[in-house]
């Protein structure tokens, strides 16, 4: 496989998955999963009823082109039906991460509050009517004005007390005005553009365990994980326990989880 390869995994069952974690993390000379370094994106889905759509978890990663800010984010996202289910869930996350040394802010929208898609606790009054999907997303980091949480400037000046008292309520701090650079939630809310330089790796396998962890303490089972790698050369992989049927390689396609976040509402 050449520089820019991608090898990604789709629908591993979790158990499968935390196994070769354990064996990787015991020697990781052996390669039962590749390094860290070249783990991109991740995804966890929780099965519902058949007419339900999934609970899902998404680690992903964006970098803001002029500033070089690397904002590392988990997205909690579902149908529209389980926007409680979502707030939920995205609170439990938050805290759970907080109390094993990973800190966070939740994101809120500067239309519709902490749950984007849903009709919730929505920061515009006109909306009503929850969208098809929703999602609430949680930053790992401890500043408010780090570019995609920082939208006050964004939200019309009549409904900015609303969004002020949201984002104090949910994160315990004011909001602060965007900064000169933007953030990365423009480029990730529109369609994506060329690929430019790699940026700092911050998914992590700490990360994915943690989630894994959560997961088990809600009793939030069956659930499989999805797994992107970027980067990689033949000596990487030698011998990934996970079953290839789930694996897919390529040469810069199937990089992404998704092409940009309206794809969950």
């Amino acid at each position: 496989m050449g520089e820019a390869s991608v090898l990604r995994y789709d629908d591993v069952p979790l158990d499968d998955f935390m196994v070769s974690l354990a064996q990787h993390e015991q020697d990781v000379r052996v390669g039962f999963l590749p390094k860290a370094a070249h783990l991109k994106e991740a995804r966890f889905s929780v099965r519902r009823p058949a007419d339900l759509r999934p609970v899902e978890i998404y680690l992903l990663q964006e970098t803001e082109a002029l500033s070089q800010t690397t904002e590392t984010f988990l997205i909690v996202a579902g149908g529209g039906e389980a926007s409680r289910e979502i707030r939920e869930l995205a609170l439990a996350l938050r805290d759970f991460l907080a109390a094993r040394g990973e800190p966070g802010l939740l994101r809120i929208d500067p239309r519709y509050g902490l749950v984007c898609g849903s009709a919730l606790e929505p920061v515009d009054p006109s909306i009503r009517w929850d969208r098809p999907g929703a999602y609430a997303a949680l930053y790992l980091t401890q500043d408010p004005a780090s570019p995609s949480l920082a939208v006050l400037e964004y939200v019309p000046s009549e409904m900015q007390k609303r969004f002020s008292d949201l984002f104090a309520k949910y994160n315990g701090v004011p909001p602060k005005k965007p900064s000169l650079f933007g953030g990365a939630w423009t480029r990730l809310t529109k369609a994506p553009a060329a690929a430019g330089p790699e940026s700092a790796r911050k998914v992590t396998y700490k990360l994915l365990k943690l989630v894994a962890q959560f997961l088990g303490a809600r009793s939030l089972a069956p659930a499989t994980i999805s797994v992107i790698y970027r980067g990689l050369e033949p000596a990487d992989v030698p011998k990934v326990l996970l079953d290839s049927r789930h694996s897919v390689t390529s040469t810069g396609r199937y990089d992404r989880f998704l092409a940009s976040l309206g794809d969950l509402t």
